[in-house]
């Protein structure tokens, strides 16, 4: 007389809950997210309390999985900018800075230094 409640289980929601060993989908979930092939059962269908619990912890797995992947593309994408920063600023240092040097010889340098040179001359 079996008291276990076997309806729970084509509900696939073993492969979503890494902490049942019993199953042998559970081990390859490790490394990647969750792969989901049908939709969650829609609440209606939901007869038990076991059910219930492995419909929500089917859903915080999702949003679990959810979130990794938003959080990795917002880290991604902050990641971008602040390279994209850094290139700003090395290139606003080298505008800064290039005008001081002599960056190319087509362009005078300032209108006082040929002045000073031929008022050097002169004395």
């Amino acid at each position: 007389m079996p008291s276990s409640p076997s309806p729970a289980l084509p509900l696939k929601v073993n492969p979503a809950t890494p902490s049942r060993p019993g199953t042998s989908a559970g081990a390859s979930s490790t490394a990647a997210p969750t792969p989901v092939a049908k939709a969650p059962p829609n609440p209606s269908d939901i007869s038990s309390p076991h059910e219930l619990t492995a419909f929500v912890e089917t859903l915080l797995e999702e949003l679990d999985t959810k979130f990794d992947d938003m959080s990795s593309q917002i880290l991604d994408r902050m990641m971008q900018m602040s390279s994209r920063v850094d290139a700003l600023e090395a290139a606003i240092h080298d505008i800064i800075h290039g005008d001081t040097m002599p960056s190319s010889p087509g362009l005078p340098q300032s209108p006082s230094a040929p002045q000073r040179r031929n008022g050097n001359a002169t004395g």
